[in-house]
């Protein structure tokens, strides 16, 4: 009896750490991706908007692994923070002009004001930077490439 009740006691406070362990918080950019493990290359199973809320699960190397609306996923953290955000209805609109790796380089010093003033100053020309930062690749096709080096995504996705 004594070890039952031992035994009970333990599942019980697993339990209530794990409910305790996990957080809310609100994605803070204009739109950030959840993918299936931690990694950039990671496939994308969905997107979140600026001011959704998501149950963390767990946080690992700079990532967290989330719930939103019954997809659970990858997000990189810099996209997250605890702040609760408040979408405001009225003759105001909401401000969503922040992406990901603008937070990242802000978070970091780096913005368009100190680009502009490094271009100025220094006559820096950031015109591939930019040509490169447009440039896409089809999921499909880069899916293909890791298919048809052999390579494996942290976590062994392809």
């Amino acid at each position: 009896m004594r070890r039952r009740l031992g035994f009970a006691t333990l599942i019980l406070l697993g339990v209530a750490t794990a409910l305790w362990a996990q957080t809310m918080m609100s994605v803070e950019v204009r739109e950030t991706q959840v993918r299936s493990n931690p990694s950039f290359l990671g496939r994308v199973d969905a997107v979140l908007n600026y001011g959704d809320r998501v149950e963390v699960l767990e946080q690992a190397q700079g990532w967290a692994r989330v719930r939103h609306d019954g997809v659970t996923g990858w997000v990189h953290s810099s996209a997250l923070t605890t702040k609760r955000i408040v979408m405001q209805t009225g003759d105001a609109a909401a401000q969503r002009e922040a992406t990901g790796s603008e937070v990242a380089l802000a978070g970091r010093g780096f913005n368009q004001e100190v680009e502009d003033r490094y271009r100025a100053e220094q006559g820096l020309n950031y015109d591939a930077v930019d040509r490169l930062e447009g440039y896409a690749v089809d999921a499909a096709r880069l899916a293909a490439f890791l298919e048809e080096g052999a390579l494996r995504l942290p976590g062994g996705d392809r």
